[in-house]
């Protein structure tokens, strides 16, 4: 999965290819089975990106420590990592595809691009001011107690780091970012996260999405993807929740993602995960037992953007830099 240039293929070809290597992954890839095998998280150090002509890689060291999967358990490892590793994640050219979560996100990375905290815009100082998470405000360096989850050195520059925005059904979503890849290929990740309204009541999403018999756009044309750029690195995510997003829907695919990722080694950035856990670690979920964003990442009673308070939108954020930093070496010795 190191990173190179991908050979300029005619728009016929990359369709037939396309077309052979999506039949291929749907056969070589069963739909997943619940096995307690599969939901054994393994340590598992990610490759390192490498360019063309560029400086080599920062020598790994040993023994790996990081997992292929970036959840809330993952997020204490954001202020071990060396500096060094933190310069070299920033010249990783990540693109990532959403709808107005992926919009929060961004500007959460926006806040960890401050020079520091304190000189960061308000929206990245804003957290709740009482135990029953009613009222909110912005701190400053002169209060004398700083919600931790809403704090960051600063310095993280996103200058390589775009975002997409996309607004449509989780097919069409989804089909646009396979007919596009060509386009984003020379990023040295492309990568689309689905949104909480994928996953409301009624979607298919959960039903279609790894079942290999399915006509339309699902995993196996990623996988395909995959297969016609196989030096590029591919990164899956769960979806974001919402307060009344956790649904059957919701639970169901992102538990298929987590299972699908161990079992094909792949790479998740795990949003449900992250935002359905309070900054103490304590599982949010619903009535019927379903992932929710916390209360203590949204101001909203029903949706779950990441806008008015703050720690949301930095704690994914500090997942992503966690990944980069990976991803240009570093396994997790500070």
């Amino acid at each position: 999965m190191h990173f190179r240039r991908p050979v300029s293929w005619a728009f016929l070809s990359i369709l037939l290819i396309t077309t052979f290597f999506t039949a291929k992954a749907r056969a070589e890839y069963p739909q997943q089975v619940d096995d307690e095998n599969i939901l054994t998280t393994t340590t598992v150090f990610l490759p390192v990106i490498t360019k063309p002509g560029g400086t080599p890689p920062l020598p790994t060291l040993a023994p790996p420590t990081l997992t292929n999967i970036i959840d809330h358990t993952s997020l204490p490892l954001y202020d071990q990592i060396p500096t060094r590793y933190l310069d070299a994640a920033e010249n990783i050219r990540f693109t990532f595809v959403d709808r107005s979560v992926g919009s929060n996100i961004f500007d959460g990375l926006g806040c960890l691009a401050a020079q520091n905290w304190a000189r960061s815009i308000s929206s990245c100082r804003r957290h709740y001011t009482d135990a029953s998470l009613t009222s909110w405000k912005t701190f400053t360096i002169n209060d004398p107690v700083i919600p931790e989850v809403i704090q960051f050195p600063g310095g993280n520059s996103r200058a390589n780091i775009e975002f997409i925005f996309r607004a449509d059904t989780w097919e069409n979503d989804l089909r646009w970012f396979i007919d596009n890849y060509p386009n984003y290929a020379h990023r040295d990740i492309f990568t689309l996260q689905h949104n909480y309204l994928h996953v409301g009541s009624g979607s298919t999403i959960a039903r279609e999405y790894f079942n290999p018999s399915y006509p339309g756009t699902n995993i196996y044309d990623v996988v395909a993807l995959e297969a016609q750029y196989p030096m590029n690195t591919f990164v899956y995510w769960t979806t974001s929740l919402a307060r009344t997003i956790g649904t059957p829907e919701s639970q169901s695919f992102n538990d298929q993602m987590r299972s699908w990722v161990r079992a094909n080694d792949k790479i998740l950035i795990d949003v449900a995960d992250i935002l359905s856990h309070t900054p103490e670690g304590v599982p949010c979920v619903n009535s019927q037992g379903f992932e929710i964003i916390c209360r203590e990442y949204t101001t909203e009673s029903d949706g779950g953007h990441l806008g008015s308070v703050s720690g949301g939108k930095i704690q994914v954020a500090k997942a992503i830099w966690i990944l980069l930093a990976q991803l240009a070496g570093w396994n997790g010795i500070p």
